[in-house]
C-alpha cells in the first residue's frame, strides 16, 4: 500500500466513527444534512429531533448554502462555522405547524416556545424568507437554556425577537 492510501483510509475511519457516533434520530434521516452530517453536533440533532416531536409538524431543513455548516475561517463567530467549532452547531430550518409553514406572530410564537421547552441555546426568527418563516437554532456554549441567545430579522434588520412574536 502506499502510504496516501493509509491516509484515505483515516480519513474513511474517521468518518464512519463520527456518523456512527450520532443518535439515532426519530424525525430526521442522515441525507436531510448532507456532507455536513459527520460534522453535525450531537446535542443539536438532539434537540431538533424533539422540536420536531413538540411541534407535531414536519421541519424542513434549509437548502440555501450555510443553511447547516459553513467554512468561515477563524474570524467567523457564527454557530454554523465548522472552521471556528469543529462542528456544526447551527441549523436553519423551516418550521411546519399542521403541515402549513409558518408566517404569522402566533405561529411564530408556538415555534418560539417549542424551541424554548426544548433547550436552544440560540433561537433566531426570520421573516423574510420563503417558502415560509426561518428558525434557526443552535447549541452555542456561552449561553444558556434559561438564558439563550434570541434575536429576529425583519426585511434585513435584526432586531430583538419580542417583535415578531404575539
Amino acid at each position: 500500500m502506499k502510504p496516501w492510501h493509509f491516509a484515505i483510509l483515516a480519513i474513511g475511519v474517521i468518518i464512519v466513527s463520527k456518523i456512527l457516533s450520532k443518535p439515532k434520530l426519530k424525525h430526521f434521516a442522515p441525507s436531510e444534512f448532507g456532507a455536513w452530517y459527520p460534522l453535525m453536533n450531537s446535542e443539536l440533532l438532539q434537540k431538533l429531533d424533539a422540536l420536531r416531536e413538540e411541534l407535531g409538524s414536519p421541519i424542513h431543513v434549509s437548502p440555501v448554502n450555510g443553511a447547516l455548516g459553513r467554512h468561515g475561517g477563524s474570524g467567523d463567530h457564527s454557530q454554523h462555522n465548522v472552521d471556528m467549532w469543529g462542528e456544526v452547531r447551527a441549523i436553519d430550518v423551516f418550521p411546519t405547524l399542521n403541515g402549513e409553514y409558518i408566517t404569522t406572530a402566533q405561529q411564530r410564537q408556538t415555534v418560539y416556545d417549542a424551541a424554548r421547552k426544548v433547550g436552544f441555546t440560540g433561537i433566531g426568527l426570520y421573516t423574510d424568507t420563503q417558502p415560509g418563516n426561518m428558525l434557526h437554532v443552535d447549541v452555542r456554549t456561552d449561553k444558556t437554556e434559561s438564558q439563550p441567545a434570541l434575536w429576529s430579522r425583519v426585511g434585513g434588520d435584526y432586531m430583538g425577537i419580542g417583535e415578531v412574536l404575539a
